[in-house]
């Protein structure tokens, strides 16, 4: 048994490896429903891997429970009731722009020539203080390639554990490389996730511009596994590769090589295909990845995280200022990684204080159950109205003064015709 101090609820795992609560204090009343619904939820899901000290991992998004790092997300439920608004879960970090790839499909080519230097280790770790102090327990290193970053391993080691899980995103290039798995392993990196985006390397290869890569990643993540770091494989799905086969290939081969679990993206217009709509997936291809996600979690070790559930009515919902905020590596703060538009710099506010200007904006306070850049009504009011030639990100007031003006044009155009 465990008991969660600041929490007053004790823990234990009983035989058929399921978690149990109780909740004690003077808020013990008002905890236990709480408590009882979180680990219902969570009893219900596959563990993907058990580890060493006996704790149950659901998932490589996720701290392992019971721990206190886990427990953080009571927390924020409570903090929720109080404040009557959400708090981030995850704090999705772009440490640098520098990366080995050209990729065609970059979502984050587009930020890059923003003027202005990227954040330094300081300022980097002063946002992740304000994204535990927010509630996150969950923070994502990512880039360009965050290997790249010579501080990576100092950042890796500055989140405690008793708060936060630390994971990065990466294309396997410098993860190949002796020792490098080790030193992230040392540094305390619990879980990473490996670019992959088709089953042939041919392809894979070309599509990111880097002859071997696709080698390199899979060898990268057998290392980290030898490290004793819980691996995933990050791919996306097309029209194309779902209905080719290429898709379940790929995940076939996560499964042989021995990753914890595979992560299957929608194909979003974002970065360099911003404005390409013919790109979405269709309602019968969700629900084929769907389907796909569940054999797979129901058939196989592996855990399989699919956007198309994930981010639809019948799972959580669009994510984007809801329990997640993206940061680019000069500091601007955006709703996701997909999503060009930002709501303030981390150099000129707190990041606590723009997440809260997020939440609070009325087209970004409630729960929107579909991801906000596959649906046409955002699109619209949203991403149709910048132009092609701004820079990226672009601000939450330059949208609004450009849909003033459209809607102004259209309002004058209507005058003139009655």
């Amino acid at each position: 048994m465990e008991l969660f101090d600041f929490l007053n609820i004790e823990t234990e795992v009983d035989e058929n490896n399921k978690i149990k609560a109780k909740a004690g204090g003077i808020l013990g009343e008002t905890l236990q429903p709480l408590a009882d619904q979180f680990f219902n939820v969570l009893n219900g899901i596959k563990v993907i891997h058990k580890s060493p000290d006996g704790k149950n991992w659901y998932n490589l998004y996720n701290p392992p429970q019971p721990s206190k790092a886990g427990m953080r997300a009571l927390l924020r439920k409570v903090k929720e009731l109080i404040f009557k608004h959400t708090f981030p879960a995850t704090a999705n970090l772009s440490v640098t722009w520098k990366c080995q790839c050209s990729c065609v499909h970059c979502s984050a080519a587009s930020f890059v020539n923003k003027p202005g230097a990227e954040l330094t280790a300081d300022e980097l770790k002063t946002v992740v203080d304000g994204s535990l102090d927010l509630g996150a327990n969950l923070i994502i290193y990512t880039g360009g390639e965050p290997l790249l970053k010579p501080e990576i391993y100092e950042l890796i080691a500055h989140v405690p554990k008793d708060k936060a899980i630390v994971m990065i995103f990466t294309n396997g290039f410098e993860l190949a490389k002796d020792g490098v798995a080790e030193k992230l392993a040392e540094a305390g990196l619990d879980t990473l996730c490996v670019s992959v985006d088709h089953f042939d390397a041919k392809i894979h290869d070309e599509l990111r511009g880097v002859k071997g890569l696709y080698e390199r990643a899979f060898e990268g993540a057998r290392r980290a596994r030898a490290a004793g770091i819980l691996t995933g494989l990050s791919t996306y799905a097309t029209h194309e590769t779902l209905n080719d086969g290429n898709l379940q290939r790929l995940m076939d081969k996560g499964i042989e090589e021995g990753f914890h679990e595979i992560t299957i993206f929608d194909c979003i217009p974002s970065g360099k295909f911003l404005k390409h709509t013919e790109l979405m997936l269709s309602d019968e291809d969700k629900k084929k990845i769907i389907a796909l996600a569940r054999k797979y979690i129901a058939e196989t070790p592996v855990g399989v995280a699919a956007q198309a559930l994930i981010n639809s009515p019948i799972g959580a919902g669009c994510f984007g200022s809801y329990s997640q905020f993206y940061m680019t590596a000069r500091g601007d703060v955006n709703p996701c990684d997909f999503n060009p538009i930002t709501f303030g710099n981390v150099r000129e506010l707190p990041i606590q204080l723009i997440w809260e200007k997020m939440v609070t904006h009325p087209d970004f306070a409630k729960r929107h159950m579909t991801c906000r850049m596959q649906t046409p009504s955002y699109r619209e009011r949203f991403i149709d109205l910048i132009p092609d030639d701004v820079e990226w990100p672009v601000t939450i007031e330059q949208i609004e003064q450009w849909r003033a003006e459209r809607d102004s044009k259209k309002e004058q155009v209507a005058s003139s015709s009655r």
